[in-house]
């Protein structure tokens, strides 16, 4: 049944809906429309600013028949033809909505009620407008609250278009109006009063002063006042605001601008950006379309391509692009246009010359909001010279950074270390960096589009290569002082340190091995910092970046720095199961520390190799390179080297199940350890030492021990260690029969694995889950993943030791008995043989999602 129809008529823009005429006019010119696009516009427009779903439209305008969905869709294009492309949005699955604003009119009103209808001058919409529903109910609280709120944020994050849908939506509130006054076009701070009593309506008179005027003329009155774009006449803005809100106690005025007044009774609010996907979670449709910042972008393009849609093939684009423009409307407004000629993925791939490709503005827009480019260079031109020259030279960081980096950093030619608080501090009011607590610690940061502007404008000034270098200075100094205390007792602390960094070491790194870049230095900071990419995982990363550095690097200069780089490199490799580029590097490493007469760097080469050689099933060329490094250890002095020979030791001798042996060792290693402080070892052992005791049989001593290393490794972020110590502590609670505890710790170390690449450890947890596999998913899942455990040995020599073999042995007679057709068993084996990595792990997680069910 089609709804009653309220009498009177509608007016948007330039025209008057009549639907008791059933007639539109366009500047008092009848328009002609078809009959069921009429009732479609009757139903839009009375819903307007509204979803109206295609649900709701169909049964409206053809209730009791079927109709096809394009057939909605065909009434829609015919009105946008008339009414303008804009006036009709597409919510994408949902329905429509009408967006220009419409005032009712009732059809008994007298006729000079609609020359006063409107008590505003807010001008009608274009476009949509998407998300923010939260902070538009926030800032109507924070209305009623102030009488002077101010709208702040970086240029193009939407302060304007937020401050009109919130001053729209509390037109009842204000019985004299709300009245926008526009300043971006204005240059002279003295015509300030005078925009004000234009839009008001407010006459000059004699003996007065313009402020004065406007005062007396709405002092009585209850009104809201928007003063638009204000940061490049702050101060005339400031001493107008101030007076009239002084004189007028029911007058409320809403600020937008790059920065606060700063005047007494004001209440700044800074604009966010648009909320914004992640690429590397949000990878379908709907994720990335949970995002208000990827919704703008659908809008904007359905505008471009009436068929656009976010897929499975673009919604990766479209997360990063949104990402990289850091959610900033207006970027995001600008990119979406693109697609008329390009992908999305095509647009993703160009944000790195972003300023040359976002030029596409509306013609009708300020010039400064045309492309962006122009629009930074607004609020740059705004900035007094040290300014300027702070922001330059911050776009060297990476990551962000905190006040003592700026000071080593930035203070140079001009600005003193002293300036750099104050400045960071007004570039932070004037929302050009961002300021960010991190963990009782300040850190400032650029959004991503200010950093690629900021460093154009550092090089174009010739100084770049200054402030870089300086840079690298700076995070030598960091890696290399984390380096001297890594093992100290405060190893969390220093981890953590470079875990802030690790941003910044990477843009030097990137920098020292670019082909003008400065590769000696480059190595040095590589070379301090591979226990850090050890310990937390980076280990291709951490390869790649010795790799190169090492190949670039002169090889007769600071021959102990390129030692301490091949050590590196030598054992990220070991721990990637490539023992030969390992045995290689170590090897290299250790004739420079013979040559330079370098005793400790000769220990440590050795007990590497040793590392090396148990690797590739070599226990007596382990054990005899470790006790040759142990015997210059004792005669050194140097008690944590000790300690860490006897703990490797232990480990040759618990892999051959010398476990009575090990456990002596690893005892006498712990005592040591644990005397000096150092964490990080001491947690390493307790791990070695609870295995060992498990392989004896005692899993109730046992479990308390890797408990306790796997605690420390928890709270040092060693992804490594604490995927080791998982693994074998799900062993030992799956042979006392807590089988669902087995599998959630098996997951988590299954997960650790997915992001890093160690070959070794990731069979043996393939094994574990092997295990599991045969109780919850059947024996022949289990012969699948003994089978790839069995593919990773062999391809990276990864023999299984004797200390594993009893469990094993156990574990696959288990399940070849279970099945009980060995033809089948030994079918499945190969196929997971075949299986690639990725797929092993996938496997190996749902059988244990199935174990903790």
């Amino acid at each position: 049944m089609t709804a009653p129809i309220p009498s009177g008529c509608y007016r948007f823009g330039r025209f008057e809906l009549q639907p008791d005429e059933r007639r539109l006019l366009a500047t008092g010119t009848p328009v002609r429309v078809g009959r069921h696009a009429f009732e479609l516009l009757i139903a839009l427009v009375e819903r307007s600013g509204h979803l109206v779903t295609k649900d709701q439209l169909l049964e409206r305008i053809w209730p009791r028949l079927v109709v096809e969905e394009n057939t909605l869709q065909a009434h829609v294009s015919a009105l946008r033809k008339v009414l303008g492309a804009e006036a009709i949005a597409t919510i994408s699955g949902q329905g429509y909505r009408f967006t220009p604003e419409v005032t009712h009119v009732a059809a008994n009103a007298a006729p000079a009620s609609l020359a006063t209808a409107r008590k505003h001058n807010l001008p009608q919409q274009l476009t949509s407008f998407i998300g923010r529903e939260r902070v538009i109910v926030e800032l109507k609280v924070l209305l009623d609250r102030t009488r002077l709120l101010t709208l702040t944020g970086a240029g193009g994050c939407g302060k304007t278009r937020l401050a009109m849908e919130v001053a729209a939506g509390t037109k009842q509130e204000f019985a004299d109006g709300i009245w926008l006054v526009e300043l971006a076009a204005l240059q002279d701070p003295g015509l300030v009063p005078k925009a004000l009593a234009s839009v008001l309506g407010v006459e000059e008179q004699a003996g007065k002063s313009l402020t004065q005027a406007v005062i007396e003329s709405i002092a009585p009155k209850h009104m809201l006042v928007l003063l638009d774009n204000v940061e490049h006449l702050l101060g005339a803005c400031a001493l107008l605001v101030d007076s009239v809100l002084r004189a007028c106690s029911r007058i409320v005025i809403l600020v937008t601008g790059r920065e606060r007044l700063g005047i007494a009774g004001e209440l700044a609010y800074r604009v966010p950006s648009l909320s914004v996907p992640d690429p590397a979670k949000d990878t379908t449709p709907e994720q990335v379309l949970a995002h208000e910042s990827a919704r703008l972008f659908v809008e904007r393009a359905l505008l471009q391509r009436q068929h656009f849609a976010v897929t499975l093939d673009n919604a990766a684009a479209l997360a990063s692009i949104c990402q990289r423009l850091d959610g900033i409307p207006l970027a995001i407004e600008l990119a979406a246009p693109r697609v008329r000629s390009m992908s999305v993925d095509e647009v993703s791939r160009r944000l790195d010359h972003r300023f040359g490709l976002l030029t596409g503005g509306s013609r009708t827009a300020m010039p400064r909001h045309r492309t962006l480019r122009s629009l930074i260079d607004w609020s740059y031109d705004l900035l007094s010279d040290p300014e300027k020259a702070m922001l330059e030279r911050v776009s060297v960081f990476s990551g962000g950074w905190t006040l003592e980096a700026a000071e080593q950093v930035c203070a140079a030619d001009g600005i003193a270390a002293t300036d750099v608080l104050d400045l960071l501090t007004s570039l932070s009011d004037k929302n050009l960096i961002v300021v960010v607590d991190h963990r009782a610690a300040t850190r400032y940061g650029l959004l991503e589009t200010i950093r690629h502007y900021a460093a154009a404008r550092l090089t174009d000034n010739g100084v770049e290569s200054l402030f870089q270098a300086r840079h690298l200075v700076h995070c030598l100094t960091i890696a290399e002082a984390a380096e001297s205390q890594v093992l100290s007792g405060t190893e969390q602390v220093w981890f953590e340190q470079l875990e802030s960094n690790h941003d910044n070491m990477r843009a030097a790194l990137a920098r020292c091995a670019a082909a003008t870049g400065d590769a000696p230095r480059g190595l040095r900071l590589a070379g301090a910092i591979w226990r850090f990419w050890y310990v937390r995982g980076h280990l291709l990363e951490g390869r790649r970046s010795l790799s190169s550095l090492l190949a670039i690097s002169p090889q007769d200069q600071d021959a102990a720095a390129r030692a301490k780089a091949l050590r590196g490199a030598g054992v990220l490799a070991y721990r990637m199961s490539d023992y030969a580029s390992a045995g290689a590097a170590l090897e290299e490493g250790l004739a420079i520390h013979r040559e330079l007469g370098d005793r400790q760097g000769i220990v440590r080469s050795l007990n590497n190799l040793g590392l090396v050689a148990q690797g590739t099933g070599a226990p007596s060329l382990a054990r005899a390179l470790y006790e040759e490094a142990l015997e210059i250890q004792r005669a050194l002095g140097d008690r944590s080297g000790i300690a860490i020979l006897l703990n490797n030791l232990g480990i040759v001798a618990s892999e051959d199940a010398d476990f009575t042996y090990a456990r002596a060792r690893f005892e006498e290693s712990l005592a040591i350890h644990r005397e000096l402080g150092e964490r990080w070892h001491f947690s390493t052992v307790l791990g070695n030492l609870g295995a060992a005791v498990w392989h004896q049989g005692d899993g109730a001593a046992a479990r308390p021990l890797l408990e306790q290393g796997l605690a420390v490794k928890r709270e040092l972020g060693d992804t490594f260690g604490i995927a080791v110590i998982l693994t074998t502590l799900a062993k030992l609670v799956h042979g006392l029969g807590e089988h669902r505890d087995a599998c959630a710790l098996l997951s988590e170390s299954l997960l650790v694995h997915q992001d890093q690449s160690s070959p070794r450890d990731v069979a043996e947890t393939l094994e574990a889950s092997a295990a599991m596999a045969r109780a919850f998913a059947g024996p022949l899942r289990a012969a699948r993943l003994f089978g790839s455990a069995d593919r990773m040995r062999t391809e990276t020599q990864a023999s299984l030791p004797p200390s594993q073999r009893v469990f094993h042995e156990r574990e696959t007679a288990a399940a070849r008995k279970a099945l009980g057709d060995d033809l089948a068993f030994d079918a499945a084996w190969r196929e997971g043989q075949a299986m690639t990595r990725e797929d092993a792990l996938r496997e190996a997680l749902d059988v244990l999602q199935v174990g903790t069910a």
